[in-house]
């Protein structure tokens, strides 16, 4: 039995492996200008009218296991069972002893100008298949499936590390280039060398890895988003890991309360507070505002004569209310497993932040195109979207803005003559 068994299961993947060398071979002939070639019978029977077109589909059609065997056995007898009107919806140049006079055949099939329509937009689709079919009929993908979705892909996805100390040393200078400093009054940072730093906030500290078994496929976090983007990484992406590798002095309060974040306030020199806010493929926000929203502005609300420093990590515009009673303020979007040493590098100054704001920052929600929950949507501004939309009114931070730590300063080197 599991001989007999083995040798099925080998005659179907000979069959799999016919079948789809058939299919690179129509999708091959496709995009070289043709499409599946007509046949001998196919040309003696292009007459001018309906009930030949009739006959041949319905006899196509009442013996399907005749055709997929022929297709299964010989590349080259499926061809010989394609219809003209396939042929043309394939976008094929039939030969012209072979081209059906006009309004014959495909007018017999499809109604006229109607069924044209309908063949030129098949054509296009069958196109954009097949560019997306013919390079993994190519390599052998479809006939051996690194997994099965949803049963054996969890190793190849999330357990096999893909990564080289080069990748993630690139990692990191992506991160520290891409950090945006939003503001720096009294040049609260960096920060000086041996200060005391009270770092408040659960996005300073916490981290759950993703778990592909228990988490949803869209569950994103303040590093990675949610979806086919997402990458799942094992080591500790947080401000308050990197930081603590350098030697710097913390009082951590790892929560979004604010009665530990002030005793941890009151035993240190500098304060550093973190936000953050998760985006998923498929699925909206609920709103601009950070996780953090109102713990940050409670603590500006409530703070002292220490400085103050915001870190945001956001997935795009967010609302920054708390910025105003912020000494300096860093911008990170979702920059992957090494947030945290981009992170801390900026703020000890081992790093100058060079990020420029790709996105407006609105002074308020009002203020963007909101997400529309209808099943019929209608937007008419046209091109007055993001930094369009705002020309000529107040933002939160521009289109484009971002400081760094350098200062600059400019002169003639000859006055100018009037």
């Amino acid at each position: 039995q599991a001989q007999a068994q083995a040798q099925a299961q080998a005659q179907a993947q000979q069959l799999q492996q016919q079948v789809q060398q058939q299919q690179l071979q129509q999708l091959q002939h496709g995009f070289q200008g043709g499409g599946p070639s007509l046949s001998a019978s196919d040309a003696a029977s292009d007459e001018p009218d309906a009930d030949t077109s009739s006959a041949s589909s319905a006899s196509n059609a009442s013996s399907p296991s005749a055709t997929s065997s022929a297709s299964a056995t010989s590349p080259a007898s499926a061809t010989s069972v394609t219809s003209p009107a396939s042929a043309a919806s394939r976008g094929a140049a039939p030969d012209a002893g072979t081209t059906p006079p006009s309004g014959a055949r495909s007018g017999a099939r499809s109604g006229g100008a109607e069924g044209g329509a309908a063949e030129a937009l098949e054509a296009v689709v069958d196109g954009m298949a097949g560019r997306v079919l013919l390079p993994l009929l190519r390599a052998g993908i479809l006939s051996r499936p690194a997994c099965a979705a949803g049963c054996t892909c969890s190793a190849p996805l999330y357990e096999a590390v893909a990564t080289t100390p080069q990748h993630v040393a690139l990692a990191r200078a992506v991160a520290e280039a891409s950090t945006v400093l939003l503001k720096n009054e009294q040049r609260a940072l960096p920060l000086r060398r041996g200060a005391v730093v009270a770092l408040l906030g659960r996005a300073c500290s916490a981290h759950t890895p993703i778990d592909p078994a228990r988490d949803a496929w869209t569950a994103g976090d303040y590093f990675v988003v949610g979806g086919t983007g997402r990458v799942a990484f094992r080591r500790d992406p947080t401000l308050a890991s990197a930081l603590r590798a350098r030697g710097v002095t913390l009082h951590v309060s790892p929560t979004d309360r604010i009665s530990p974040a002030l005793r941890a306030m009151r035993q240190a020199d500098v304060v550093v507070a973190c936000g953050g806010a998760t985006a998923s493929e498929s699925e909206d926000r609920p709103s601009l505002r950070l996780d953090q929203h109102d713990f940050l502005t409670q603590l500006g609300l409530l703070r002292t004569s220490k400085p103050l420093v915001v870190v945001a990590l956001a997935p795009g515009a967010v609302l920054t209310d708390w910025a105003t009673r912020a000494d300096a303020v860093l911008l990170q979007f979702l920059a992957g497993q090494e947030s945290g040493e981009a992170l801390a590098d900026v703020l000890t100054g081992a790093a100058s932040p060079s990020g420029r704001l790709p996105v407006t920052l609105p002074l308020a929600e009002a203020d963007t195109i909101p997400p529309c929950t209808e099943s019929v949507c209608r937007y008419a501004e046209g091109l007055a979207a993001g930094w369009r939309g705002r020309v000529g009114r107040p933002v939160a931070f521009p289109f484009g803005h971002g400081l760094s730590f350098t200062r600059f300063a400019y002169a003639w080197v000859r006055p100018p003559t009037v």
